[in-house]
């Protein structure tokens, strides 16, 4: 996991995508298989505290979660 989301954070648009909060509004909150845009906020708050934060290190544990309570 953490291999694939540092190659998921290093790619800059889909960071930019994730950072502004531009994916806000492709979310389907109405789809009853989908996760109601919980997944694609943790991923965006994991995004923020990677690029923007001030901690040198960072632990995925809500990503994680989330997925986990997908599959």
């Amino acid at each position: 996991m953490n291999s694939g989301l540092q190659c998921l954070s290093n790619t800059p648009e889909l960071t930019k995508y994730f950072c502004f909060n531009l994916w806000r509004k492709d979310v389907n909150r109405d789809n009853p298989l989908g996760m109601k845009g919980k997944l694609a906020q943790s991923y965006a708050e994991l995004m923020l505290e990677m690029w923007k934060g001030t901690s040198t290190s960072t632990a995925p544990w809500e990503v994680k979660q989330m997925i986990g309570k997908k599959v």
